[in-house]
């Protein structure tokens, strides 16, 4: 064999093993290996296993294409985090909240993300709770007009939002979450009671879901116990929904979603065996798949939207007209 045809087959075996490279490593591997020849071939074997993990691992792969070792391919198997940072949400968002450059944002009520990720409000506006920008309702004076919330001026460091809680509040001024924007409420999420819940009224306990606006409840109203009509009345579906269920040492039991309000500013959420709620001792208390399709509300025309479920005064998810 004369010297030109031992080139040939050298450059032709060569040729073999680069393209064996970007063969094993897959989009990692054409990254990781380059045009380095021999050696920037076995380092696209390693950029392998930077492409199982994911868009990021080939950018780490490339950093491997610098170098002529394989171990250097290697390197963008590190770029698996970056790739899980970049647009996934690790753990995974709840149902009703989207994952917005790698965090899980309510588009409700977050001004970073008002309708749709990445959709921001300009100055001055705010996301209403509808996943829609708006000028900032203003109700006050406020010496810095940025401030102006509502009927509030928000403090250094607090923004406008709609909380999205179980009551509708309108624009307040609230502390920011964790990542810098409004919190992500409870809504849609925010449930009510099981439609079996007995409540109190002039002519004995009644199904909350069989009530009706204009049937008459008992509530609470300027300080004293009060017959009033029921004002609305709510049905919300319910899926893959628990519910907290209280035990009174008195043999009462009612069940109600955890962020349901009590009438004293808690929630069922927040209350344990060994608590008093209305002035009743709670026997037991825990949390329950719900055997419904649907969860209720009723509020009161009452100045408190209170009413009584099983004999203890509990709170309504609908915000009480004031000076009824």
């Amino acid at each position: 064999m004369n010297t030109t045809t031992k080139h040939i087959a050298l450059f032709a075996a060569v040729l073999a093993l680069g393209c064996g490279s970007d063969s094993e490593g897959g989009s990692g591997g054409s990254s990781g290996g380059g045009s380095g020849g021999t050696d920037a071939g076995l380092a696209g074997s390693g950029g392998s296993a930077g492409s199982s993990g994911g868009s990021a691992g080939s950018s780490g792969g490339s950093a491997g294409s610098a170098g002529t070792a394989g171990s250097a391919g290697t390197a963008g198997g590190a770029g698996t985090a970056g790739s899980a940072g970049g647009g996934a949400c690790n753990p995974a968002c709840e149902s009703d909240r989207h994952c917005c450059n790698g965090k899980c944002a309510n588009i409700m009520n977050d001004p970073r993300n008002c309708g749709a990720c990445g959709t921001a409000c300009k100055d001055g506006e705010w996301c209403n709770g509808a996943g829609k920008c708006e000028t900032r309702p203003c109700t006050t004076t406020c010496g810095d007009a940025s401030r102006c919330c509502g009927g509030a001026c928000c403090a250094t460091g607090e923004i406008c939002c709609d909380t999205q809680g179980p009551i509708s509040t309108g624009p307040t001024c609230t502390k920011p979450s964790d990542t810098g924007t409004c919190p992500l409420g409870c809504q849609p999420k925010c449930k009510c009671a099981s439609p079996d819940s007995m409540i109190d009224t002039p002519d004995g306990p009644r199904r909350i879901a069989e009530l009706a606006p204009g049937d008459k409840v008992y509530s609470m109203h300027g300080g004293k116990l009060a017959i009033v009509p029921v004002l609305r009345t709510q049905r919300i579906p319910a899926q893959n929904h628990h519910v907290v269920r209280l035990n009174f040492v008195n043999g009462a039991r009612i069940e109600m979603s955890a962020a349901h309000p009590t009438a004293d500013g808690r929630t069922f959420g927040d209350l344990r065996s060994g608590e008093l709620l209305d002035g009743v001792l709670l026997a037991d208390v825990s949390v329950i798949p719900y055997a419904h399709d649907a969860t209720y509300d009723i509020l009161p025309q009452s100045d408190t939207g209170t009413y009584f479920a099983s004999g203890v005064l509990v709170g309504s998810t609908m915000q009480p007209k004031l000076g009824l």
